[in-house]
């Protein structure tokens, strides 16, 4: 009897481990799947496209680790600039200050049972408006550094959290963690880029410092000179009031000029987020060349335009585009003022499209470019220029790369060179 007890408790026993053991093998395999589709997933997630994921990854956690409640939380420099995702209640520092504090710290936070309200202040009141008997946290780390926390949290069940859980929470929370910081350094790239834009924006504007001076001063000069005819007219017996009508007439004419050239100036040298809209390239173009039209001018230098007709809408931010077109233009301009005085200076400007991308050529009439400078125009730092930095063109590179574009440079067989970009042509 004794035998057949004994026999039966270990074959019992027996059956518990084989039950053990096969929960252990289904949980490792449930973990690594869980583990391989979120690196998947997040890996190739776009930054636009985190807020969107985040939560998708979020529930993933959530059913892995069956519980009610997840948050995850991505840490600033400054407290108020930190972001969440939540599923169920939030599990964020404005509810659980404490928690999040510890984990900022680089703690793991383990709580089973109803620990938490008994020890924690607001932590342990947010627990108890909803509920939560078990929660535990872990840090989110990349490169390094802590980027965020994980907050999961139990509404029905005591968990123990145990160490092979949490080594778990820990990987999936890297995978995350990557995602956030590859984000992170997307926008600040971005930031960086536009940052950069807009030096290069100044600065080719710098170049047109004396025709803008000198476009300004015209309209200004007239004002002044239509105001003090006026200003004798009504000092005069009898006042012709058609005449001072045409005088006003040519003031308000000349300040709109004036304005004109400051609002085209604002436009280019604003500094603010990058605003990719429908646009027409041909739009950009005459802009620009309003721009640097007394340029052309004062340089003896004619321009063509050959605008192509009813030409597709591509999307672009607006500023970066006309910077562009300026920063080939000045080029163009700056090559030709280094040849032959009696070389006739002419410029065309064309505009195309092959049915896939729109096309922006500027054609000068200068020297061309030497063979062995060609591949090199566009690398960071290289000039050909004395007194130049060497970034223009590779601003200009980046701009149009970052538009799915492409810029391109070579020599026309007349002489002088051709420098062209491509722009995709928007979806309709």
């Amino acid at each position: 009897m004794v035998n057949r007890l004994w026999l039966l408790s270990e074959a019992f026993a027996s059956a518990l481990d084989r039950k053990r053991m096969e929960q252990s093998l289904a949980d490792r395999l449930r973990f690594h799947r869980l583990l391989s589709h979120l690196s998947a997933q997040l890996g190739n997630t776009r930054t636009a496209d985190l807020d969107r994921e985040i939560p998708n990854a979020l529930r993933g956690i959530m059913n892995f680790a069956d519980v009610e409640h997840a948050t995850i939380v991505e840490f600033a420099d400054r407290v108020a600039d930190s972001r969440s995702w939540a599923i169920g209640d939030p599990l964020d520092r404005q509810g659980f200050p404490s928690v999040i504090d510890r984990v900022r710290a680089g703690e793991d936070v383990r709580v089973a049972g109803q620990a938490l309200p008994d020890h924690a202040g607001v932590d342990g009141r947010t627990a108890m408006a909803f509920g939560g008997r078990s929660l535990v946290a872990v840090p989110l780390r990349a490169g390094g550094s802590i980027c965020g926390a994980i907050v999961l949290a139990s509404d029905f069940v005591e968990r123990a959290w145990p160490d092979t859980f949490m080594e778990h929470l820990r990987l999936l929370g890297e995978v995350v963690a990557n995602a956030l910081a590859a984000a992170k350094a997307e926008r600040e790239s971005g930031r960086l880029r536009q940052e950069l834009a807009h030096i290069g924006r100044v600065s080719a504007l710098g170049e047109l410092t004396a025709s803008l001076a000198h476009e300004l001063s015209q309209p200004l000069t007239a004002i002044l000179n239509n105001a003090e005819v006026a200003q004798q007219h009504l000092e005069g017996e009898v006042i012709d009031v058609a005449k001072l009508h045409d005088i006003m007439s040519d003031i308000v004419a000349d300040d709109n000029r004036a304005a004109g050239v400051i609002r085209r100036l604002r436009a280019m040298l604003k500094k603010g987020d990058l605003e990719h809209v429908p646009l027409h390239v041909n739009d950009v173009v005459r802009e620009v060349t309003d721009l640097v039209k007394t340029d052309t001018r004062l340089r003896d230098t004619a321009v063509h335009l050959d605008l192509g007709a009813e030409l597709p809408t591509v999307r672009g931010d607006r500023a970066q585009l006309q910077q562009v077109v300026l920063n080939m233009l000045l080029n163009a301009l700056e090559a030709m003022s280094g040849g032959p005085d009696s070389r006739a200076r002419s410029l065309a400007i064309r505009t195309s499209t092959n049915g896939k991308d729109v096309v922006v050529a500027v054609e000068d009439s200068g020297t061309g470019i030497d063979t062995a400078e060609l591949d090199r125009l566009c690398e960071p730092l290289y000039t050909t220029k004395p007194e130049g930095l060497g970034m223009g063109l590779s601003i200009a590179r980046t701009i149009v790369g970052s538009h799915g574009g492409e810029l391109l440079a070579c020599n026309n067989p007349g002489g002088g060179a051709t420098f062209a970009f491509t722009l995709p042509v928007a979806a309709s």
